[in-house]
């Protein structure tokens, strides 16, 4: 809203750059502000003061602004803009300066000579030089003047009875009044200044009272006293970096008074969480104020203990261990049980927005894509072991590498923890036919009761389900490392033998199930040294010659002991069954990189509520979509970087891994100003999500049990202890 002056002749505005000061409520300085104006405006009166009428900074002298604002101007740490009013000022330059806008710049010099052109108008001076001399003019009868400017002095030289009381130097009566005020940027903590007029900084600024009538007595100091100015939060303030003060150092910054530059006692009267306030009193000149060194959001939120709240669940990171390691270090912080409730009624809901934005964006690119689906789905339980509370089922579109869809089971909703798996891909299937998308190919472990689903279920509509290579690997690794034990020569042909299955798969892109089982078929032959096979589908070894240095292996001697024990575990008839829906192009080692992703934000030796871990399971996710598809880092010249690693299971061989460019975070920043914005913008509508997720979720397992009372249990206990000790 723009604001314009009232004085007649006057064309400042705050839009033109002026400050503009609207009328203030003591009785005799608001009459003097009316007179001033009725200079210029014959037929100005009180009763035409409205909420809107304004005076700008053209019409005030330098001294008619606070001291302590004067000095903060000259030392460049506050600008002409934020500079307020002493309670006594009355309007007294009676000029139109329209044509000289408040320079905006901090430079002290340029504001210095923005005062000085202001005090050189003639017509400025001469109400100055009469202001300043009314005591010792005559105040009897005047001649009645003859031109403008003599009526503008005659109206100084018999002033009312009021105009007495402003020469007076009488101690300032301070009064806090609340202001609503955009603030600048430069300035993180603004202070708030005990005005008795409330200064519009710029055209946004509200309307906080009507000052249509004339109040019938000043309001007392005891009554203004603890109303503090509200405070305009910051569009980016969780972006703005933050220290860490010591409470000494904060304090001493309030034992000087801003205004008189004397001793000043001040005190801490509130502290909640991050969030503090102090009091500052000058007992010399009654200068007292407010200070708090965060906004509030909405009505009472501290900003920064709602952003605390959202550091640590958008990171990942464990509450009690956060809030712990910042107790110790003596930073004031939040609590444990304002973070739960935090995390409870805002966090997880914006969590949750956040991924359903992100999933609907992947569903739309994904309608965009030919053939359907790629989906690699597997399940991973919360805890080791099969006693699991949890199962989260998880699908990642494999040829973009982004999480789909996640599905979280608690264990009280089916049989058994088994089931948990089955459960979750019924849930992503529906939930991806009603968005209308065509599961084209499902690659999966050998679940069992998934392979029967998925070949009743889904094949029947155009489905192929294929199991995922290392997954079968594993499991035949480990039946080798049993039969070598008895059988040494196994030992050397167990690589060869988990690169066969790898190969078999490899080297048909089309995954005919038929060459894919004589390929594999084909091994039995080969480690006798026979490469010719009786099987068309694979007829001969597809190597060449193996003579010489290629030869680091013996064959087995045909029917001994370890080729009678390979030829079982190779045509097991569960293994050939499963070496026919072997995957040849596509794997699941995408879903298992994002499930060893998870440890991060829900590590399995610790417990979460249902909603606590299904928002740790989306923010995985995002961390990963987000992430999946970094590039190689190279170096200054180019080349691209690689390290050499010594994993466990491939006991003292090594492997080159390419280092990935580091890690964005930028979700997580997304997530910040999500919840800073959705809370300033309405916390209801937060609680109403918040609502309606916990509606959903299904009820703590202990709850499906009959409760025991505690005071029973607690005697049952004792009773049983009572026998254990000594008479």
């Amino acid at each position: 809203m723009v604001y314009y002056c009232v004085c007649g002749g006057c064309k400042n505005s705050s839009k033109t750059g002026h400050r503009v000061h609207c009328f203030p409520k003591d009785k005799g300085i608001f009459r003097s502000w009316v007179q001033f104006v009725k200079i210029r405006r014959a037929d100005f009166s009180a009763s035409s003061v409205t909420a809107y009428s304004r005076i700008c900074s053209a019409h005030f002298k330098e001294e008619d602004y606070h001291s302590g604002d004067a000095k903060m101007v000259a030392l460049s740490l506050k600008s002409m803009r934020m500079a307020k009013l002493i309670p006594t000022a009355v309007p007294s330059v009676n000029a139109n300066l329209s044509a000289c806008p408040v320079p905006r710049s901090r430079d002290t010099v340029c504001r210095k000579r923005y005062i000085a052109t202001m005090m050189t108008d003639t017509s400025q001076q001469e109400t100055v030089d009469s202001v300043d001399t009314v005591e010792s003019v005559d105040t009897g009868d005047q001649p009645l003047p003859s031109s403008t400017s003599d009526a503008v002095t005659q109206c100084y030289l018999k002033p009312p009875r009021w105009s007495r009381a402003v020469q007076v130097n009488l101690k300032p009566k301070m009064v806090s009044v609340g202001t609503q005020t955009s603030f600048s940027p430069q300035t993180s903590t603004p202070l708030a200044s005990p005005e008795q007029t409330d200064d519009e900084d710029d055209d946004n600024a509200s309307v906080v009272s009507d000052l249509s009538w004339v109040p019938e007595e000043p309001m007392h100091e005891e009554d203004l006293f603890d109303e503090e100015p509200p405070y305009a939060c910051d569009p980016h303030h969780n972006g703005i970096e933050k220290f860490i003060v010591c409470q000494e150092e904060l304090m001493g910054l309030f034992a000087i008074c801003p205004a008189c530059c004397e001793r000043s006692d001040s005190s801490i009267v509130q502290q909640e969480g991050t969030f503090v306030k102090i009091k500052q009193v000058c007992a010399s000149c009654g200068y007292h104020r407010f200070w708090q060194n965060q906004p509030i959001l909405h009505r009472n939120m501290p900003a920064c203990n709602l952003l605390l709240s959202g550091a640590i669940h958008f990171t990942g990171c464990l509450a009690t261990q956060t809030l712990r390691m910042l107790t110790l270090f003596g930073l004031q912080c939040i609590s444990a049980s304002s973070f739960f409730r935090h995390q409870r009624r805002y966090t997880i809901p914006v969590i949750v927005q956040a991924w359903q934005n992100d999933q609907a964006k992947n569903f739309s690119d994904l309608r965009a894509m030919d053939g359907g689906l790629v989906l690699a789905g597997d399940c991973r339980s919360d805890s080791p072991g099969h006693c699991a509370k949890y199962g989260s089922y998880s699908l990642i579109e494999d040829r973009v590498n982004k999480v789909v869809d996640v599905q979280l089971v608690q264990s009280s909703e089916v049989p058994n923890s088994s089931w948990c798996e089955l459960e979750g891909l019924k849930c992503s299937v529906d939930l991806l036919r009603g968005k209308d998308l065509h599961l084209a190919t499902l690659i999966t472990d050998r679940h069992r009761q998934v392979a029967k689903w998925v070949r009743e279920e889904l094949s029947p509509k155009g489905t192929r389900h294929y199991f995922d290579v290392w997954h079968i690997a594993k499991s035949l690794g480990k039946a080798l490392d049993a039969a070598s034990k008895e059988c040494d020569q196994l030992q050397l042909w167990r690589p060869a033998i988990v690169n066969h299955l790898y190969w078999t798969a490899a080297s048909t892109p089309d995954g005919n199930p038929a060459v894919m089982e004589a390929k594999w078929r084909s091994l039995v032959n080969h480690i006798q040294d026979i490469h010719d096979h009786d099987t068309p589908a694979f007829s001969s070894c597809a190597h060449g010659p193996l003579d010489g240095d290629q030869r680091n292996k013996e064959w087995l001697d045909p029917g001994s002991l370890a080729a009678v024990k390979l030829e079982n575990i190779i045509m097991r008839t569960a293994l050939l069954k499963d070496v026919r829906q072997l995957s040849p192009q596509h794997q699941t080692f995408s879903l298992e990189a994002y499930h060893s992703l998870i440890l991060h934000f829900a590590p399995k030796h610790t417990g979460f509520s249902y909603l606590g871990m299904y928002s740790r399971l989306l923010l995985a996710a995002l961390h990963y979509n987000h992430n999946a598809n970094r590039e190689t880092a190279r170096r200054s010249d180019g080349t691209e970087k690689y390290c050499v690693r010594y994993p466990r299971f491939r006991k003292g061989a090594h492997v080159v891994l390419p280092i990935k460019e580091a890690a964005s975070y930028g979700y997580a920043t997304s997530l910040m100003k999500a919840l800073r914005e959705s809370y300033t913008n309405s916390p209801a509508a937060l609680r109403e999500v918040s609502d309606n997720l916990s509606s959903d979720a299904p009820a703590p397992i202990a709850k499906s049990f009959e409760q025991v009372p505690k005071e029973e249990a607690v005697s049952l206990y004792l009773a049983r202890q009572s026998r254990y000790k000594k008479t």
